[in-house]
This record gives C-alpha cells, sequence and structure tokens, in this order.
C-alpha cells in the first residue's frame, strides 16, 4: 500500500514540479512571479482538446500543434502584457499576471464552458505490477515525460546560445545588455518557454482530473513546490514538486483525510520558519 501511494504521489508530484519549473524560469529571468502559470497549463489543455475533439486531428498532431501555439500565446503575453509594465515595481507586475489569471479562466468558461470533459491520454490506460503494488502506466508516463522535459531544458541551458544568454540574465540583467546580451528576446524565450512547460503540465494533468477551467488551482501546489525546493532553483522545483507530491499522497494514510487539502499551506509554513532558502535555494545578497 505504501509503495503505491508513494509512486502515486510521485505522478502527482510530477505535475506540481512542471508547474514550479514554470513559476522558476519566469522568476529567475525576469524576477517576476507569474500568478497566472495554472491558467496557462488549462488554456493548452483547451486548445489541445480542440485539436483533437472538434478538429478530429490525431492526438500526437494535437498535442504537438499545442506545444507550438502555446510557446506562440507565451511570446505574445510577454510582448502585449508584461513587456509594458516591465520596469514597474514587482507587485505590479503580480497583479497584473492575477488579472491575467482571471481574465483567462473567464475567456475559457465563455468560450468551452465551465463543464468537466474526460481527456484522452497518450499513455495507455493500462496497469503493471511490481511486487505488491500496482502501478498505472499513465501515471509512470508523466514521470517519464517530466524527467525528459527537465533532461531537454538542461541540454538546452547548458548547450544552447539562447540558454546561455538566459543564463546571463538571470545573473545580472545590467551585465548581460553590457556583454551584448538581448535581455527582451531573452524575456520573451523565457516565457515562451514556461507556457510550454505550463502545455505540458495541463496536458498531463487533465486525463488525471477531468479538463475544466478550475484546473488552474494547481498553481497554489506548484508556488509550494517552488518554495519547498528553493524558489528560483529549477532543480529544486523538480525535487520539491516530487516531494510535495509524496507528502500529499501519504499524508492521509496517517491522518485525517481532510489534511490533503491543506498540505501544501502547511509545507509552505513550515519551509519558511525552518528552512526560508527551501532545499537547494540559495541567499542572495545584494551590494547597496
Amino acid at each position: 500500500m505504501l509503495l503505491q501511494v508513494i509512486f502515486s504521489g510521485l505522478a502527482t508530484g510530477s505535475i506540481y514540479a512542471l508547474v514550479a519549473l514554470g513559476l522558476a524560469l519566469i522568476y529567475n529571468t525576469t524576477e517576476h512571479v507569474n500568478f497566472a502559470q495554472g491558467e496557462m497549463s488549462m488554456v493548452s489543455a483547451f486548445i489541445g482538446f480542440t485539436f483533437f475533439k472538434f478538429l478530429g486531428l490525431s492526438l500526437p498532431l494535437a498535442i504537438l500543434l499545442t506545444l507550438i501555439l502555446s510557446a506562440l500565446l507565451g511570446i505574445i503575453v510577454e510582448r502585449l502584457i508584461i513587456r509594458p509594465a516591465i520596469r514597474a515595481p514587482h507587485f505590479n507586475i503580480f497583479i497584473i499576471t492575477l488579472g491575467l489569471s482571471i481574465v483567462m479562466k473567464s475567456l475559457a468558461g465563455f468560450i468551452w464552458s465551465h463543464n468537466d470533459y474526460p481527456y484522452p491520454s497518450i499513455f495507455p490506460d493500462k496497469t503493471i505490477s511490481i511486487g505488491s503494488a500496482t502501478i498505472d502506466l499513465i501515471g509512470l508516463g508523466n514521470i517519464g515525460t517530466t524527467v525528459v522535459l527537465m533532461l531537454i531544458l538542461y541540454a538546452f541551458f547548458k548547450y544552447t546560445r539562447y540558454g546561455t544568454a538566459m543564463r546571463a540574465v538571470s545573473e545580472s540583467q545590467n551585465a548581460a545588455l553590457l556583454m551584448g546580451v538581448n535581455v527582451h528576446q531573452s524575456f520573451s524565450v523565457t516565457w515562451a518557454i514556461s507556457f510550454l512547460v505550463a502545455a505540458v503540465a495541463g496536458i498531463l494533468m487533465a486525463p488525471v482530473i477531468f479538463l475544466s477551467t478550475h484546473m488552474g488551482v494547481v498553481v497554489i501546489n506548484g508556488f509550494a513546490a517552488a518554495i519547498l525546493g528553493g524558489w528560483g532553483s529549477i532543480p529544486g522545483a523538480i525535487i520539491g514538486g516530487l516531494l510535495l507530491g509524496v507528502i500529499d499522497n501519504v499524508a492521509p494514510l496517517y491522518l485525517p483525510s481532510q489534511i490533503k487539502n491543506i498540505v501544501p499551506f502547511i509545507t509552505i509554513f513550515i519551509v519558511l520558519v525552518i528552512r526560508p532558502k527551501g532545499i537547494m535555494g540559495v541567499e542572495r545578497f545584494t551590494r547597496v
């Protein structure tokens, strides 16, 4: 039972990790907090659903087009909504992204309604047995997808020109600008990647919890995972998400089942009190 619950927690945590990863990407480059990350996942999942259900495209093609369109939407959001306020205080950007999340949820409800829809999974709905535990392939596929995406992003940031530029911007925007890095272009690429990561999270999440306009609430778990792993740390986002998923699923085994709803908030509270910088976070000092 415990092994099966832990595996289920890892599958759930892989989605939390993707949401936290999107938050970390934007924060590292722009030092802004994107409260619309959950709605980005929701809208992307609805776009894929439209391609598959209403336009009759094959599921792989629908997912490919969804990822491409999501990246383009990330660039559009950065150019039209975020960039005009780029020099505003961070709290202003937070309110802008909060408003963006409300607008996206309302538009999604207007276009697709607020009903729940079954969503097809790219992985077979079967189970395998490992010892006494029964493992479903959808959960296993979610974990594998998260690992593969993490490795792709690692290679992108480590070995590509754009990735190097984005890492430079995350260290110091002014220094990167002086070295000839196009900071605004790095912002656009960051938002495109973050929206793409959100799309992957939405596509993996929808078959598990049904597709609806309420999916964006997962951003709360994403925030908790990002804080647990270390705010702004990309490896920390992955570790924090997986760990939070395990805690989220194991806690009801030994405590009242209602505790599952408050696990993210308890996690945030404990981390902020005991280790504010998280598992892999580092303290940043500013010379004044």
